[in-house]
């Protein structure tokens, strides 16, 4: 991330100003849903028993529970609680995940794992969905449905289709009743966020405030039109396609309920992260039989990143290997774009101020950059809390000035190290920054999967070379 924010600051001034559009504009093809049912007391009650049997199944109240529940680690445990709970409680593990001015490290890097695959609903209930939703049944709007979904999370599942024209779509249809759900789940988070601000679990930042963004967040995601949206501005704004894939989106069989987008064939990245796991010997050379080079697709993965957040200013905000797709000739494909993220004008220059005085040595005038991202709480001592970040930062430039190899590794332990020394002083970071750089670690820790040995350094610069080139040449026309 550290060389991203260097190499920025050479290309501020050269910085593509055409933006694509804020949202695709959505034709409505049906009329908008009632809002859903207000949550009866029976089914808070029952959600209550299965919060309550969650915790107590993996000893999440120590006081309640026999040591023998709690031999898994803390944070397996509660991985496993939430994935067990599925609704929005999945959602709440997501958004920790990685989150470490929220989070002790361990949890976080443990929530980065969580499995968000339920039980599909039946077809029946698809079909009815459907019709409803497009106004149309499925055997007029599809020349094949495939019965059968080939992903199914807790918002909803996935169908393989063929419109009548013959390309082939992907189908994301809703759970029934999930958006019930969700709220019968956040209100239960409110209830228990007023337990766990005593505890100070998410550092400076009040619960309330982290399910405020929860709510947020699975608002848009309950309404497709928002990701078909997302898909379309992403689609839009691509820069190099040889390397950035995004589905297109078919406007006239999407509503608030059913998305359909491009079926993209590729192997999913966390997938083959698995595989490499495995046998990372055998992994590689399967996929380079099929004639894929890893190496090439971490590239491509942090070159479209660079692409997104620095040339068109809007990036995937959700880069988890579940939605990324390794196509031919080693493009990436995206999917799920639930959330999106836009670097502003203003954040764009701090993280370029940021980054000349760090690495021009300045390691307080650094930090007060850094602090100027920082919302401090009462309990925040902004003396001791510059202190330690000023600490933090000089050891890392003597590390990173020393070492001949492991460069990758220590730039990741800097930011951790400094997102985590917010949540120990309390203090609540900038929503956008904070987006930023949690997709910053996520493709670290993606691409080290894939291709440790590779060279990001050389590979930042040589990006910010070619924008300053590409920003020459606009400025001479």
């Amino acid at each position: 991330m550290v060389d991203v924010l260097v190499s920025l600051v050479a290309a501020m001034s050269t910085r593509d100003e055409t933006r694509p559009p804020a949202a695709a504009q959505i034709p409505v093809c049906c009329p908008a849903p009632a809002p859903p049912p207000p949550v009866s007391r029976a089914r808070t009650a029952r959600r209550v028993l299965e919060v309550l049997g969650a915790a107590l199944a993996y000893g999440l109240l120590p006081l309640l529970v026999p040591a023998r529940r709690r031999r898994a680690p803390g944070p397996v445990r509660l991985r496993r609680a939430l994935e067990r709970l599925g609704g929005a409680w999945i959602k709440l593990g997501q958004l920790l995940a990685l989150r470490f001015d929220l989070l002790p490290e361990a949890y976080c890097v443990e929530l980065f794992d969580l499995l968000n695959r339920v039980t599909p609903f039946p077809y029946a209930e698809v079909e009815s969905i459907i019709r409803r939703e497009l106004g149309r049944p499925v055997d007029e709007l599809f020349a094949s449905f495939e019965r059968n979904p080939f992903g199914s999370a807790s918002i909803g599942q996935v169908h393989d289709a063929v419109l009548h024209d013959g390309r082939r779509v992907a189908v994301k249809v809703q759970r029934p009743g999930i958006d019930a759900l969700f709220m019968c789940d956040i209100a239960l988070m409110y209830r228990i966020s007023r337990v766990l601000d005593w505890t100070h679990v998410f550092g400076g930042t009040r619960s309330r405030e982290v399910i405020d963004e929860l709510a947020r967040w699975t608002r848009e995601e309950l309404d497709y039109t928002v990701e078909a949206a997302n898909a379309a501005t992403m689609r839009a704004a691509v820069r190099d396609a040889s390397t950035e894939y995004d589905p297109e989106i078919f406007f006239d069989y999407t509503s608030r309920r059913v998305l359909t987008a491009e079926r993209l064939d590729g192997l999913l990245l966390v997938d083959i992260i698995r595989d490499l796991r495995e046998d990372r010997d055998r992994a590689t050379q399967r996929l380079r039989e099929a004639g894929h080079d890893l190496d090439r697709a971490a590239t491509n993965i942090v070159w479209n990143f660079l692409s997104q957040a620095y040339a068109t200013g809007i990036f995937h905000g959700d880069l988890h290997p579940a939605n990324l797709l390794l196509l031919e000739e080693d493009r990436i494909g995206y999917v799920d774009f639930g959330i999106i993220g836009r670097l502003s004008e203003s954040v764009h220059e701090s993280l370029g101020r940021y980054a000349m005085r760090l690495f021009g040595g300045e390691s307080g005038a650094a930090v007060e950059d850094f602090l100027g991202w920082m919302r401090p709480s009462k309990a925040t001592n902004l003396a001791v809390a510059k202190r330690e970040m000023t600490e933090l930062t000089e050891r890392f430039l003597e590390n990173l000035e020393r070492a001949t190899s492991h460069r990758r590794e220590l730039l990741a332990r800097y930011q951790i190290d400094l997102l985590s020394a917010t949540r120990a002083h309390r203090m609540v970071i900038d929503p956008a920054v904070i987006l930023y750089m949690k997709v910053v670690l996520t493709i670290d820790a993606v691409t080290t999967e894939l291709a440790p040995a590779l060279d990001l350094q050389s590979l930042h610069a040589r990006f910010f070379a070619e924008l300053i080139i590409e920003g020459l040449g606009d400025g001479e026309g």
